[in-house]
């Protein structure tokens, strides 16, 4: 009987040599040839050879006499010894092209089941483990009953795992199980190999597994697997259905004991302070002034008596715009306070680093932040905030498909934000199949753009005519418009810089960073017709909009912008999610936000997705005159 470890456990050319090894032992013998012999028949010759050592002789003769033979009964036998000689010059290739030659022409060979399964082993150890698989499943149809059964079994585990296909390979690994039933080390080896598939498995698989194989020894670790895997997702409803199935499953003390312990873990986790917000702002340091807007517009929420009488406390804690003090609240807020759930914080850094804590603390927060990707981090993080890539979308849905605009500029500063922008609209433009035809960047705090705009537009490089330096510096414009991802203060310096080098009659475009009155006051006669996106409207005459401007500058003296709208609309959104639904646990809130019916509020209506993007529309604005007005 072949063992097993030969094949799969050692090295390579040591599994070739017991694969060889194997083949001598299962098929007929042949009588050693005497030295008296005539050795002018090839088969003997190859015979000797073989027995002999020199195994390039013995494959020489084997193939002189496959070429001579024509109906020799020896035929079958020369090609399993090829193909014996093949694996112990480790020529797998070889090898398995003399067995397939025996499989398909002689397939009544009594050495056939042996040979079957050697091609299924050599297809393994080539990576082909889709064929081999194949091949192990057609060995099982026709040979039920030989004792390689148990060996194509585990095979065909082998394949199934390598080929990422876990639910297959742990089944045939069970009935591989029950055939090596009797062989105490081959069984604890499967048991290992099932055990490490329960453990890698997503709590979806291990519930199929379970529906496939319940009178096996198996369900308690599937169960204890679920319960873990649903309570570092922060599932404790399901983590805790997992653990009461584990716990009846079976009467052995040690289940029993860490059933008990997981329960214990999950009734911890559920402590929390219903409807108890905490928010991380920066309200002192660099950042203090954005910090303060957000909290003036969830002070306003909170004070809102619109939202059905929702009771809701919030506890607010400075991070100073330092990543490290964010962390410290972050935790304090978790573990002490009992919080259910936490908005903020603002900055891409801070954000960066608290989303990931947020995540392993099982905690749902809603960033007010543009990080790219935040949500990505897990499913307990959030985002209320426009996206440059929502932005773009809109502006060019606009811009291209509304106003008919074709040839693009793009103008952009030399920072992380410009760049991705204009990568951004760029690939976005080509999707949609506008071109672009000039594209130039500048240092973000220079004044001065002149350099830049004779670039785009021609004078910068001297022209000549039949190589004749001429004194033609008329701009040569081959776009419709010019993308500026820049802030107000940076467009008003450039808008008149490009009137100044006579680029005219061209649409200036820009994202919600442009969206300030003071950009009329800086620069109108420069920037008519020009299109921008923005988040929220403070002009809208919509009724919702007009009473929260209205109370924010009764309140605070001034008008609201973007973050003072998505802080108001934030709170705003939990006071209805708490008032309608109550959630008990930060699972519950975190499915509630997930599951909530679209949300219309002052930045417009939104709605979270899977991934905890909430799903928004910008506004889309045009100057006219000395207005803003919006673009339908």
């Amino acid at each position: 009987m072949i063992i097993r470890s030969i094949f799969l456990k050692r090295a390579v050319s040591v599994l070739l040599a017991g694969m060889a090894l194997f083949l001598f032992a299962c098929q007929p013998k042949v009588p050693a040839p005497q030295v008296t012999e005539t050795y002018s028949d090839p088969f003997v010759m190859a015979e000797k050879y073989q027995q002999g050592g020199d195994l390039q002789q013995a494959l020489t003769r084997y193939q002189v006499f496959l070429k001579q033979a024509r109906k020799d009964e020896r035929i079958p036998l020369a090609l399993q010894r090829m193909a014996e000689i093949h694996l112990k010059l480790n020529n797998l290739e070889k090898a398995l092209s003399s067995l397939e030659r025996l499989s398909g022409a002689y397939p009544d060979y009594t050495q056939m089941p042996e040979a079957r399964y050697q091609i299924s082993l050599i297809l393994n150890q080539q990576g082909k483990y889709e064929a081999s698989a194949d091949n192990a499943i057609r060995w099982l149809d026709r040979y039920q009953q030989h004792f390689l059964k148990k060996e194509v079994l585990f095979l065909l585990g082998e394949d199934f795992r390598a080929m990422g296909k876990t639910e297959e390979a742990f089944l045939w690994w069970v009935e591989a199980k029950k055939a090596w039933k009797g062989d105490p080390e081959k069984e604890i080896e499967l048991d290992e190999k099932l055990k490490t598939l329960i453990i890698t498995s997503s709590p979806a698989l291990l519930s199929r597994l379970l529906e496939s194989e319940r009178a096996m020894r198996y369900p308690p670790e599937i169960y204890h697997q679920m319960s873990l895997a649903f309570l570092s997702q922060h599932k404790l409803g399901r983590a805790e259905k997992a653990v009461r199935a584990l716990m009846e499953s079976t009467r052995d003390p040690y289940w029993v004991s860490t059933g008990e312990d997981i329960l214990a873990k999950i009734a911890k986790k559920r402590v929390v302070r219903e409807n108890c917000i905490g928010c991380l702002l920066p309200l002192s340091g660099p950042f203090a002034a954005y910090g303060q807007e957000v909290l003036n517009g969830i002070s306003l929420g909170m004070m809102s008596a619109s939202m059905n009488g929702a009771k809701m406390e919030i506890i607010i804690r400075d991070t100073a715009g330092k990543p490290e003090k964010a962390l410290d609240e972050l935790e304090a807020l978790v573990n002490t306070q009992k919080v259910v759930g936490i908005i903020g914080p603002l900055s891409s850094k801070t954000a960066a680093v608290i989303s990931k804590k947020a995540q392993a603390l099982g905690v749902p927060m809603i960033a007010l932040t543009q990080r790219r990707d935040i949500v990505k981090t897990g499913d307990m993080i959030f985002r209320n905030f426009l996206t440059p890539a929502q932005e773009i979308d809109s502006l060019l849905q606009v811009s291209v498909g509304q106003l008919g605009l074709d040839r693009f500029g793009i103008l952009y500063p030399d920072n992380a934000y410009g760049r991705f922008c204009m990568n951004l609209f760029w690939d976005r433009l080509d999707e949609m199949g506008g071109s672009i035809t000039a594209v130039e960047s500048y240092p973000p705090d220079i004044t001065d753009f002149a350099a830049q705009i004779k670039k785009m537009v021609g004078p910068h490089y001297p022209r000549t005519d039949n190589g004749i330096r001429t004194h033609d510096h008329l701009p040569l414009i081959d776009f419709d418009a010019i993308f500026i991802p820049d802030t107000y203060q940076r467009v008003a310096m450039i808008a008149p810089q490009l009137a100044f080098h006579d680029v005219l009659g061209v649409r200036l475009i820009g994202t919600r960073l442009w969206h300030s009155p003071k950009l009329l006051e800086m620069a109108k006669n420069y920037l008519q017709g020009a299109v921008f996106s923005s988040g929220f409207v403070p002009e809208s005459e919509n009724p919702k909009v007009v009473g929260f401007v209205t109370d924010y500058n009764h309140n605070f003296g001034e008008i609201p912008g973007i973050l003072a709208a998505n802080g108001y609309d934030t709170i705003c959104l939990l006071k209805t999610i708490f008032a309608a639904s109550d959630p008990k646990t930060r699972d519950n809130l975190r499915q509630t936000l997930l599951d909530m019916p679209v949300f219309d509020g002052v930045t417009g209506p939104f709605s979270f997705d899977a991934e905890g993007e909430a799903l928004k529309t910008p506004f889309i604005l045009t100057i006219s005159g000395s207005r803003t007005i919006p673009i339908y």
